[in-house]
């Protein structure tokens, strides 16, 4: 596993140089990025404590067809059946299970403007407008097309209908999203709302991606931000519209919300530049779709959970950011609960 993420960091370093000469000459472009991660999970119940390093790698390639359509893929590490995981371990500091490691295909689409719409389609990322990746995880990108229509500078439509993975291969269910994003600014402030609707067809017999996956849902939600200079206050609100069985799901089948606040300082935009924030989040079980959820906060959930989640980076230069992330999440239903401090360094290019 270190020989193939040496291979794979290699490879970018030789990118970014391959890259830097042709840019003037080329319609291909390479980029990518690597991210070292110290890693401490403890103070859990039923859990052993883990403290490791990881990496978390990227390589892409964007081939551009003409003046409006682009060919764009990536490469990622991480478990190939479990994408939102994108990180390997290359050091255990205690006593601790080795994860399996992977290189695969993470996103190939194609990308451009049809009439007044810009289109993309294919292994796609996510790119509805949300505050926070409570309800979808974008290291997740499903099989799909999505359509987004920028009537002026203040009105946006959006759509997707995707199928969302089951591992590396295989999907499960389908999944269609529409949203409304209304935009106003005067001086320094900026206000965004953006209600959507989620609809998803769960489907039987998934291998791998098995968190209630196998359940019709629909969602209302609602994301709005509010931001001044560098401060943003913000919130991703929703609520599933569908019913449960009490029978099947006892004191799960009334957990239907979910919400996160968040206050918001700086962008990393120029080097010195910082960016914090802190959220609270509380995710009921049918809230979201637990298996495509945010992954980032907590080891054991990505759904009936609440907690704290604080992250502080700052950026070095062009190419480099450093950075610290703490979450401390219980479950809502259950009494298990743990912290997570991640270190963190990024280069990209």
């Amino acid at each position: 596993m270190k020989l193939t993420m040496l291979k794979l960091i290699s490879s970018a370093t030789t990118a970014l140089c391959l890259s830097t000469a042709n840019a003037n000459s080329s319609p291909f472009t390479l980029f990518g990025d690597t991210l070292l991660r110290y890693e401490n999970e403890h103070s859990h119940l039923n859990i052993p404590d883990r403290e490791r390093l990881r990496v978390v790698a990227h390589l892409g390639a964007k081939y551009r067809l003409n003046k409006d359509w682009q060919l764009i893929g990536r490469l990622s590490t991480g478990l190939k059946n479990k994408q939102n995981v994108p990180a390997v371990t290359i050091h255990k500091l205690n006593d601790q299970p080795t994860p399996d490691s992977d290189v695969f295909l993470e996103r190939f689409y194609i990308k451009g403007k049809l009439s007044s719409a810009d289109v993309t389609a294919g292994k796609l990322p996510w790119q509805s407008w949300q505050v926070t990746d409570t309800f979808w995880d974008r290291q997740l990108a499903p099989y799909g097309i999505d359509m987004s229509f920028q009537k002026n500078d203040a009105h946006t439509l959006y759509a997707m209908y995707a199928k969302p993975l089951d591992g590396n291969k295989d999907t499960v269910g389908e999944l269609f999203v529409g949203q409304w994003q209304y935009r106003y600014e005067h001086n320094n402030l900026r206000f965004t709302i953006a209600p959507w609707l989620v609809s998803y067809k769960g489907q039987e017999n998934a291998v791998h991606a098995k968190r209630d996956t196998q359940q019709d849902n629909l969602f209302a939600r609602l994301s709005i931000e509010a931001r001044y200079g560098a401060v943003s206050v913000g919130a991703d609100v929703g609520r599933s519209l569908s019913s449960f069985d009490k029978s099947d799901f006892k004191e799960f089948a009334d957990q239907q919300h979910s919400f996160a606040l968040q206050l918001g300082y700086g962008k990393l935009e120029n080097p010195g530049d910082y960016q914090t924030h802190l959220r609270y989040l509380h995710v009921e079980r049918f809230g979201v779709i637990s298996e495509f959820a945010q992954n980032a906060v907590a080891r054991f959930a990505t759904s009936n959970l609440r907690g704290w989640d604080i992250r502080v980076r700052r950026k070095m230069n062009d190419s480099i950011w450093l950075g610290s992330r703490l979450s401390s999440i219980e479950e809502i239903i259950g009494e298990e609960k743990g912290v997570r401090l991640r270190v963190e360094a990024q280069y990209k290019f």
